[in-house]
């Protein structure tokens, strides 16, 4: 299906550059160059349908009515939560980022965790959806830790509100593995991994072939998600090998990723540690390997690079591979979504990591976090 495209495509040039000959012949025997050099020069109508533009962003838990109805809810009925970054997302063609946590309003079963004060349960209400439309947001993962915090009831109120709102999802072995989404005549196909029971497994790697190879056969551009990697400030490098945190496995992301671009994949973009780590170009397909916490204004860290909520926009070639991209500073604080960074220290961090993890990596990382090709 990729190459698809690119064939008509090639067929349309060759017609042309024909009907062109043909039409000199006719007026003058001088040479037709002009007429070959003009049909292949793409024209802004093919430049558009070549490349397509994707935002990513990290966690996305826009506030809880657990343990207590209406303690960690925003003002405004969370209306100005993404103010300072519906601009970016809505701008681009596709715009994904993880869901942490149900979309519930009052019934559920909560998972055992203790004293309810202290238990990292999230339950944001229903309405909320429409922020995540208004926004921009065309794909939610939720394949990540927080998806079963409130049992079947959670589970299936999530993914009926997400569909109702128009929003496309995906992670879920049981109901959801994947999902596809057709925009501009153009199919992108989304996979999500995580390393919780019920979701799509990081560390199986026939599954995630067989999912991912799958979705490339389908489609014209694959996005893979994946909620991996160990949780905190002392988690923001990626260390190429696996990870463990709570007692658990998280996953080799490294490993991960490489696999998923290896099976198809033209984007992996990931999350979970709660802080952003490097940025990779691996066999010409980008890798994110944590976006962070994006817009989590209470019962999350928000505290220094914690609080780093970066957008990244990357642009594809019409191949999947890819042209460009940015790095949109925001930083959060507690009670807000995030906000627009002006020193663009987040993407400065990125760049750092960047720099530190995957030294030979083919990108440049500007001051103002554009994203080139060395």
């Amino acid at each position: 299906m990729k190459h698809c495209n690119i064939l008509i495509m090639l067929l349309c040039m060759l017609c042309a550059c024909t009907k062109a000959d043909a039409v000199s012949s006719e007026s003058q025997s001088t040479s037709s160059m002009p007429q070959i050099t003009a049909c292949i020069t793409p024209t802004a109508d093919t430049a558009s349908i070549r490349n397509i533009t994707l935002a990513f962003t990290g966690d996305i838990m826009m506030g809880t009515t657990y343990p207590t109805e209406g303690s960690f809810l925003p003002a405004n009925e969370g209306a100005d939560l993404f103010k300072d970054v519906r601009d970016v997302i809505s701008n681009a063609d596709i715009a994904a980022g993880n869901l942490e946590g149900t979309l519930l309003d009052s019934e559920g079963i909560v998972k055992k965790c203790g004293n309810p004060e202290l238990c990292y349960a999230f339950r944001m209400p229903t309405r909320y959806a429409s922020h995540l439309t208004d926004a921009g947001f065309d794909f939610m993962s939720i394949a990540n830790n927080h998806i079963n915090d409130f049992g079947a009831p959670g589970l299936s109120s999530t993914q009926q509100t997400l569909k109702d709102a128009g929003i496309y999802f995906a992670g879920l072995r049981a109901s959801c593995p994947t999902a596809i989404l057709e925009k501009d005549g153009r199919t992108i196909g989304f996979a999500a991994f995580g390393h919780n029971r019920g979701t799509l497994n990081i560390m199986n790697m026939e599954e995630i072939r067989n999912t991912i190879q799958n979705l490339a056969d389908k489609c014209d551009f694959v996005i893979v998600s994946f909620h991996g990697g160990g949780e905190g400030k002392k988690f923001t490098h990626v260390p190429h090998a696996m990870e463990q945190c709570f007692g658990e496995q998280r996953g080799n992301v490294e490993e991960f990723a490489h696999a998923a671009i290896d099976a198809g994949a033209d984007v992996v973009y990931g999350h979970g540690p709660h802080v952003t780590r490097a940025i990779e170009l691996y066999n010409d397909r980008i890798i994110m390997y944590s976006l962070g916490n994006f817009c989590t204004p209470y019962r999350v860290n928000l505290s220094g690079v914690s609080g780093h909520a970066p957008v990244v926009t990357v642009t594809l070639n019409q191949d999947g591979t890819f042209h460009s991209g940015r790095i949109y500073s925001f930083i959060q604080t507690p009670g807000t979504g995030p906000r627009t960074d002006t020193s663009h220290s987040v993407a400065g961090q990125m760049r750092t990591l960047t720099q530190s993890d995957f030294p030979s990596t083919p990108l440049n990382i500007a001051n103002d976090g554009s994203i080139s090709r060395k």
